[in-house]
């Protein structure tokens, strides 16, 4: 009997290590799941901001090239653009809108750079720039055709030689290497003036730009000015111009190459 009790608990004590060690085991795989799965979260988590950054630069991406395409559709409308000097002798201004830098004649043709409060901004050479109020400048000009300003021309300069108009827009040099070295070469803020026995040559950026006779008798051509004033008139053409500047019962001359 006594036997018997004694099998019968150490069955007991067997049966209850068998459940607390499986008991353990579940505990410990438990424990190993709800690890893993915290980790697989967590690895979750940790890509949601990298993903949210490659999102935000590519919108920011796409935000600056249009930004930058709506720059520089707004750029090319402001390039390309050219006014007219509405005005004879009219002054252009430095940066300080103040101090005149230069005079600029009746038809002269430059570049608009920008509009701000009431004055344009100039390109009048590759280095230089200048300011002139709206009120002078148009982008208005009523045109003729380079033969109609060429015949002009020959109306109030008779005697001009007509192989005159191949200087225009050449190399300085080049025109000097046929004419010889001027009388004289004047300078200001925009041009050159190279002095030669009854004319002179405006040059810009090196090249000429137009030529001018002094002293002519006072003439009209039979053929309607763009702008005709008291201290000039002006015959816009399809790449020349024909200027007229009287004074002292005499006028000064210019064909002009746009």
């Amino acid at each position: 009997m006594k036997e018997e009790v004694r099998v019968s608990r150490a069955a007991s004590r067997k049966r209850k290590r068998f459940w607390q060690s499986a008991t353990v085991v579940l505990l410990i795989a438990s424990l190993i799941g709800v690890i893993a799965f915290a980790a697989l979260m967590d690895s979750k988590k940790s890509a949601l901001p990298e993903t949210d950054d490659i999102a935000t630069e590519s919108v920011n991406s796409e935000t600056e090239a249009t930004e930058e395409t709506e720059a520089e559709a707004e750029a090319d409308e402001t390039d390309g653009v050219f006014v007219y000097i509405a005005a004879p002798y009219t002054k252009v201004f430095a940066d300080d809108r103040v101090t005149v830098i230069y005079e600029a004649d009746l038809g002269d043709r430059f570049e608009q750079l920008e509009a701000v409060s009431g004055f344009v901004k100039l390109q009048l050479n590759e280095r230089t720039i200048g300011w002139v109020t709206e009120a002078q400048v148009t982008k208005e000009a009523t045109s003729v055709s380079d033969e109609d300003v060429t015949a002009a021309w020959k109306t109030v300069v008779p005697r001009a030689d007509q192989a005159t108009l191949e200087w225009l827009g050449q190399d300085i040099s080049s025109v000097r290497a046929t004419l010889g070295a001027p009388k004289a070469v004047q300078r200001d803020q925009v041009n050159e003036y190279h002095f030669y026995d009854g004319f002179f040559l405006m040059v810009r950026d090196q090249q000429v730009k137009a030529i001018d006779w002094d002293r002519q008798a006072v003439a009209t051509p039979d053929m309607t000015a763009t702008s005709s004033q008291n201290a000039g008139s002006w015959y816009e053409g399809e790449t020349r111009q024909l200027k007229l500047f009287p004074y002292d019962g005499v006028m000064r001359v210019r064909l002009e190459q746009k």
